[in-house]
């Protein structure tokens, strides 16, 4: 985690042999403060979110996009009875709060469902997926993607292309064409919607997309950030 509460200040790390602790589950944070990574603060007794996962320059920048007291909140699954941490939540006890999770590695189908299960109980969620190399081609696939053949169409005044995921296989965008949250791609800093089945199929002259095809409109990180934080 990338803020805790010391001395009632939330913040990252500044120092070696800070402690403090976590507001969530009682535990004793400590300071971690590597050569190149991030600061961040580690759980002494293993994180209590067991969703959470190693968050780098790309996370802290995009966190750092939204109002301090928006991110890393902490909310509690009483059926499951464990704590999970939101990476940005944003009109937070209002009917339009809104969860946004960032996602740089991979996540297998479950986890992506369980998280979108508990957070869309009582918010919108959105998801901000990384697009990149570093351990697939991911983010080139996608890039390649763009110009295949598009076909375009206008859906509530926006415009969205119908291409092929450039990849021999087609799960990665399947997957996330299955989400019943709202999805966004990241690739380069530059954002793109993955429209959902509703979208895609009035996109599609009113039929589901072949495996492999998606539909995507872009917008710029400004727009982004307004639709999270959006009341409407």
């Amino acid at each position: 985690m990338l803020y805790a509460w010391i001395d009632g200040v939330k913040r990252p790390p500044i120092a070696k042999g800070e402690r403090t602790t976590c507001r969530e589950c009682g535990g004793v944070l400590t300071s971690v403060i590597p050569a190149k990574n991030v600061k961040h603060w580690r759980h002494k007794a293993g994180d209590c979110d067991r969703w959470s996962e190693p968050e780098g320059p790309w996370h802290l920048g995009w966190k750092e996009k939204f109002p301090e007291e928006c991110r890393e909140i902490g909310l509690y699954d009483e059926t499951a009875g464990e704590w999970h941490r939101a990476d940005v939540l944003c009109g937070a006890n209002t009917p339009n709060a809104t969860v946004l999770e960032l996602q740089h590695s991979s996540i297998s189908e479950q986890e992506r469902m369980e998280r979108e299960a508990f957070y869309s109980q009582k918010h919108r969620m959105f998801w901000l997926v990384h697009l990149h190399d570093e351990t697939s081609f991911t983010g080139t696939n996608f890039r390649l993607s763009l110009g295949l053949g598009p076909r375009s169409a206008t859906i509530d005044g926006y415009s969205f292309k119908i291409v092929h995921f450039a990849s021999r296989s087609s799960q990665f965008i399947e997957k996330w064409k299955r989400s019943t949250a709202h999805v966004f791609f990241d690739y380069a800093g530059h954002i793109f919607f993955l429209a959902g089945e509703a979208v895609s199929r009035k996109a599609n002259g009113g039929q589901p997309l072949k495996k492999g095809y998606f539909a995507y409109c872009q917008l710029t990180q400004e727009e982004f950030i307004r639709a999270v934080q959006s009341c409407g």
